[in-house]
């Protein structure tokens, strides 16, 4: 990583979580980790890098992530000869179940009919072979799937651009569908039923995503609420790497070619892992498992706490932790049957602390703080109203439901609006009979 980030001149971080995101393409759905007897995380990882335009960000990723597409090029290319010898045998097949079917037509026989049975069944036992993908850029929930389903249900996407947020979104379709990221990141069964082709049903789906975008499409993450209500975005790991604009240097220094090759072939080795049905199991020795249980009531405690602010990412914050330390595990072992070291599992609770903090931190970036949400809420509705002043009780009837059960819980978010010189709540005068007055709310015209 670092000498990814002296290179590129970035902050090492930019390198480091996006390399988790490779580990995680390479050994997703082949190994998930055992956390407590019969509760187990797959090794899918959702990642986001969060840097703003001229930070580099496309470099870093091709050079993280340029083995991936080579594995994937060589792969095909040892493969092409099967490939094209399966067309053959299919067109053979084909051109053959053709015929006997256009002679039937013309005259009935048994023993063509079975005939052009056992050769139907030829090729329904001959699938047909194609080029593998492994990866995509921007696709469709639709071709997703479909990509998932003819890779033994395992993918990734990859990219430098906020776009697929706006394909997750529905914003070219018109329609929102982002099942498939939330059953592919915790394995879940996929079931799709076609109404042009056959079925496609996934049982034990992978998936991953290695991303970076501007901090400008964080906004326009949140403001889909499907994708924040049904926990989508709770399941991203959130980095915001310091800038070294201002600081860089022109003169750097070259990755040094035995760093590149020793990455090359990890990338090579861990992604040559055959995918045999379910995920072997990777399982955490005692010692590794006593750091865990500590952290996790470390956690509980912040989750009632700190954590409230964001209840949704930290609810699946130490799985997440789980996941990093099954990668770490993985990248490195020899032996199949050995545990997860207490060495790597605090490697993977110091990692999962750099990704509380910068997730912390993109969510009061996207607004998404439960108070923010509230005054983001109050606001909007007084700006669809488009009133220079109205009653605190006709405002809360406004915004009854999603925010505010009762009257007075709206006033600490409107005292935060007024602090923030959004409004300026007007006491009424005390009256000494009847109902007392309402509070008026004057809306700053600037606001």
């Amino acid at each position: 990583m670092s000498a990814v980030a002296e290179h590129s001149q970035t902050a090492p971080d930019m390198a480091a979580v996006i390399s988790l995101g490779v580990l995680a393409t390479c050994l997703q759905g082949k190994y998930k980790i055992e956390g407590t007897p019969g509760y187990f995380e797959p090794l899918s990882l959702y990642t986001v890098v969060i840097a703003a335009p001229g930070e580099r960000k496309s470099s870093v990723m091709r050079d993280m992530t340029t083995f991936l597409y080579e594995y994937e090029q060589e792969y095909n290319k040892a493969h092409s000869m099967e490939i094209r010898e399966n067309h053959l045998q299919r067109e053979s097949l084909e051109r053959q179940i053709s015929g006997l079917q256009k002679k039937l037509e013309r005259k009935e026989s048994r023993e063509m009919e079975l005939e052009l049975q056992q050769l139907q069944e030829q090729l329904e036992e001959t699938p047909e072979l194609k080029p593998v993908r492994f990866f995509a850029d921007d696709c469709s929930s639709e071709a997703l799937t479909s990509l998932m389903a003819s890779n033994n249900g395992v993918f990734s996407v990859i990219s430098t651009e906020g776009g697929i947020f706006d394909i997750m979104a529905g914003r070219y379709s018109n329609k929102s569908n982002i099942d498939v990221w939330l059953k592919g990141h915790c394995g879940d069964a996929i079931y799709v039923d076609r109404m042009t082709r056959e079925a496609e049903c996934i049982m034990h789906p992978a998936l991953s995503a290695i991303l970076s975008i501007q901090p400008s499409v964080l906004d326009e993450i949140m403001s889909n609420t499907t994708m924040t209500g049904r926990g989508l975005i709770a399941r991203f790991l959130y980095a915001s790497p310091p800038s070294r604009i201002g600081s860089r240097v022109f003169r750097t220094q070259p990755i040094p070619p035995e760093v590149t090759a020793a990455y090359r072939s990890l990338i090579f080795r861990l992604m040559a892992l055959p995918i045999d049905g379910d995920a072997h199991t990777v399982r955490l020795s005692e010692k590794a498992f006593d750091l865990m249980a500590d952290y996790f009531q470390e956690h509980e405690k912040f989750l009632v706490g700190e954590g409230q602010a964001i209840s949704d990412w930290a609810s699946k914050y130490i799985g997440a932790v789980l996941r990093i330390a099954g990668l770490l595990h993985c990248a490195d072992m020899e032996d199949d049957k050995a545990e997860v070291t207490a060495s790597t599992m605090s490697k993977a609770i110091q990692i999962g602390k750099y990704f509380l903090a910068h997730s912390t931190y993109a969510y009061s970036m996207m607004g998404t703080d439960l108070t923010i949400q509230k005054a983001k809420f109050v606001l909007a509705k007084l700006k669809k109203k488009n009133v220079s002043a109205i009653k605190r009780s006709e405002l809360f009837q406004m915004c009854r439901g999603k925010f505010f059960k009762k009257t007075e819980e709206i006033f600490p978010t409107l005292e935060l609006l007024e602090g923030h010189g959004y409004i300026r709540l007007e006491e009424p005068e005390r009256q000494s009979v009847g109902r007392p007055a309402d509070v008026k709310i004057i809306v700053n015209p600037a606001a």
